[in-house]
């Protein structure tokens, strides 16, 4: 990925969804509950990790399993606001508001079909896998 990919363009609210344009032309489109669910502040991050430990060294990588974090599908941002030139924070409509959205970590986890696949792929791969 090149430096621009990480570089947002445009940032617009739609009903449902939050798009990201990215200097690199990509466009990322990220529902509303997939956001809330992928908060990356240290309450969420634990939860989606079963209550280990996510500020070791050695704790799990990955984003843990989104789905223990419960969402209503009606979940809408009330504010969102830039924070620096690196990130976003979002209020949600359910009260929380701590998580913090580095640009680089929302082009890492696009979901959509093409980038998906990118960071789905494990982090080392085994002797067997080469």
């Amino acid at each position: 990925m090149n430096k621009f990919a990480k570089q947002p363009k445009l940032l617009k609210k739609h009903p449902n969804a939050f798009q990201v344009e990215w200097k690199d032309g990509h466009v990322s489109w990220y529902p509303y509950v997939y956001l809330r669910q992928m908060c990356p502040c240290a309450e969420c991050a634990i939860i989606r990790h079963k209550g280990r430990d996510v500020h070791s060294l050695f704790a799990p990588q990955g984003d843990g399993d989104i789905t223990l974090i419960e969402v209503s599908d009606d979940i809408q941002p009330l504010d969102i606001q830039l924070v620096g030139r690196y990130a976003l924070q979002f209020s949600w409509n359910d009260g929380h508001d701590t998580g913090i959205y580095p640009f680089e970590a929302l082009r890492e986890t696009c979901p959509c079909p093409e980038c998906a696949p990118l960071y789905e792929k494990p982090l080392i791969q085994t002797e067997e896998e080469n």
